[in-house]
């Protein structure tokens, strides 16, 4: 079914006002559900809305959590985030860490105790939108193993990118350091499809390309083996570490939960080396002269681009009945105009 964008919007944030959220907050939130849904990827967006709003309800998350600073130094910000939504803390540490660049040049800024934040990409997005570098990394429980071994002993490090170019739009990237994501497992599984069999291993660490084996005690591999394993653990640091938060299979004071997200937001200003306009323009040039060395080259974030130019254009999506009958079931127990 088709619906209004903006319609689409305004329920959300109505929805997680009911939830329990400020109105601004609300609108925050709101907002990064719409960015991610419009990168058109069908996961890690609106789809998990409902979840949020039971998570919301159960006080499995706070509405209103209190974001305070633990320490300073200069350039460099961490703070306690009291278990709110991740959404939330995304966004307040790429806007923070934008603030902290105008003022370095650089700004790093980390939170602990968040939760899932659905996708690094429209945090950097954010930045980028400022003309600035933006780079958001996160970290969650052990789910993926090192090169060759079954044992999850570490997170997958979702991180993503953003950099603008001199048309307007951004090349941006958007990707956790496994093979596949655990959502893309469960589209495959769903399909009945084979996966590749360099994404995972069985339990009994023999390379599978039934999903069914790697959800029976498997595990996913980490891209390009001991690299990507190396870079996962880099992640950690910038998030966990830095943030004074968890790290791999740490529990949470008083709840004793494993993998509470952390996450951090990187932000350069460009203006302050080579100049924005230059930097753009050699962004661009960059991408060019990739293209122009393999024709019909397809650069990260140009379908994301395209799709969400057409649906903005439209000003209507379109979502699958089952997600619209979820949200309508929260409508109704809120008092909330549903999605028609």
């Amino acid at each position: 079914m088709k619906l209004q964008v903006q319609k689409i919007r305004e329920t959300a944030k109505k929805l997680l006002m009911a939830a329990g959220l400020p109105d601004k907050d609300a609108v925050t939130v709101s907002d990064i559900f719409i960015r991610a849904t419009l990168r058109g990827n069908s996961h890690h967006d609106l789809y998990d809305l409902p979840g949020r709003l039971n998570s919301l309800k159960a006080g499995k998350i706070k509405g209103k959590p209190e974001i305070t600073l633990i320490h300073k130094n200069k350039a460099v910000e961490n703070y306690e985030g009291d278990n709110g939504l991740g959404e939330l803390h995304g966004a307040f540490i790429a806007k923070r860490s934008v603030e902290l660049a105008r003022e370095f040049g650089v700004g790093i800024c980390t939170v602990r105790n968040s939760n899932h934040l659905l996708a690094c990409g429209p945090f950097s997005e954010i930045i980028a939108e400022e003309g600035m570098l933006g780079y958001v990394i996160t970290r969650g429980a052990p789910t993926m193993g090192a090169p060759g071994r079954v044992e999850k002993v570490i997170g997958t490090a979702p991180q993503g990118f953003a950099v603008p170019k001199n048309d307007g739009s951004l090349l941006a990237f958007d990707a956790c350091l496994a093979y596949t994501a655990n959502s893309l497992l469960s589209i495959y599984a769903s399909e009945n499809k084979p996966l590749p069999s360099h994404w995972c291993l069985d339990k009994n660490g023999k390379p599978t390309t039934d999903v069914r084996e790697v959800m029976n005690g498997g595990v996913r591999q980490p891209i390009g083996a001991h690299k990507g394993f190396g870079l996962t653990i880099l992640g950690e640091i910038l998030t966990g570490v830095l943030s004074e938060g968890q790290i791999i299979d740490e529990p949470q004071p008083g709840s004793g939960i494993v993998g509470q997200p952390s996450h951090t937001a990187i932000t350069i200003d460009i203006g302050g080396l080579i100049g924005r306009k230059k930097f753009q323009d050699r962004i661009s040039e960059m991408i060019d002269r990739m293209k122009n060395l393999a024709a019909k080259l397809v650069i990260p974030n140009e379908r994301s681009t395209a799709f969400k130019d057409k649906v903005l254009a439209e000003g209507s999506i379109e979502l699958d009945d089952s997600l619209i009958e979820k949200i309508n079931s929260w409508c109704s127990q809120y008092s909330v105009p549903k999605l028609e």
